[in-house]
């Protein structure tokens, strides 16, 4: 019975190694979006500070 148990815990184990490496993964890609984003408004704003000089 502990055996079951062991094999069990292996596997909850496995799905939550699994479900964090989905995470990490969704989690560069939204940032890299949200860098881009950033630096799209930069480059706006410094084209509109340099249109009054």
């Amino acid at each position: 019975m502990s055996q079951i148990k062991k094999s069990e815990k292996e596997a909850l184990i496995k799905q939550l190694e699994n479900g964090y490496k989905e995470m990490a993964d969704i989690n560069l890609e939204m940032a890299q979006m949200c860098l881009e984003a950033d630096n799209e408004s930069l480059s706006q704003c410094e084209e509109k500070l340099m249109e009054c000089e």
